[in-house]
């Protein structure tokens, strides 16, 4: 019977001591646990928290942007009238679009003289009546074909915007000569010679680019 007790006594205590080591273990395991959630909450906290007066300064930027917008609406608004008589005043077909293209490029041009043949005496020119008129801002070229002289020029004359243009430019017995034009009325061009004794007789093409 004594070796029953003593066998039995040692059973419990192993028992008790194993208990203990488990219930130390699980002390331990929730006490990291905690120490570790609490650490991370904490770094949360710190990250994602703003004070009362990081709020008011939100509220305050936002009270602002607010304000500026309604301003803006305020001063830009138009009335459904105003807007379809804008569309109305400012619309245009694709064909007005394109030609307006065109001159905004200078793609379109109109020939005021066509191979027409023009005869002069010595030191004199020969000038177009009426004279030409251009609507938009483009250049002029004056083509002398044939000349029966080496002394043949091209000129062109006109006032427009405060500018007041007189160019020259010699073309011999043939070429081109180029002038800028701005809008204007009344635009004179003249094709001479600067002969001291003979005459001079030329064929000319000119052409307005707008």
């Amino acid at each position: 019977m004594e070796n029953v007790e003593k066998r039995g006594t040692g059973k419990t205590k192993f028992a008790l001591a194993l208990s203990t080591a488990l219930i130390i273990v699980l002390v331990v395991l929730n006490v990291w646990t905690y120490t570790n959630l609490n650490t991370t909450y904490q770094g949360y906290v710190s990250v994602h928290s703003h004070s009362n007066l990081d709020y008011d300064s939100l509220n305050f930027d936002y009270d602002l942007l607010n304000t500026t917008y309604q301003n803006y609406v305020a001063t830009h608004s138009h009335s459904n009238a105003e807007y379809d008589a804008y569309v109305a005043n400012h619309h245009h077909t694709d064909a007005e679009y394109n030609n307006l293209s065109d001159i905004v490029n200078l793609t379109k041009s109109t020939v005021w003289i066509k191979d027409q043949t023009i005869s002069q005496p010595a030191h004199s020119y020969t000038t177009w009546t009426p004279v030409f008129s251009a609507s938009y801002a483009g250049y002029v070229s004056v083509w002398v074909q044939t000349s029966t002289t080496t002394n043949t020029y091209v000129q062109v004359i006109y006032s427009a915007y405060g500018v007041n243009y007189d160019q020259q430019i010699t073309v011999g017995t043939g070429g081109t000569a180029v002038f800028p034009i701005l809008p204007c009325l009344d635009i004179e061009i003249r094709v001479g010679n600067v002969n001291l004794l003979t005459g001079a007789t030329e064929t000319v093409t000119i052409t307005y680019h707008y």
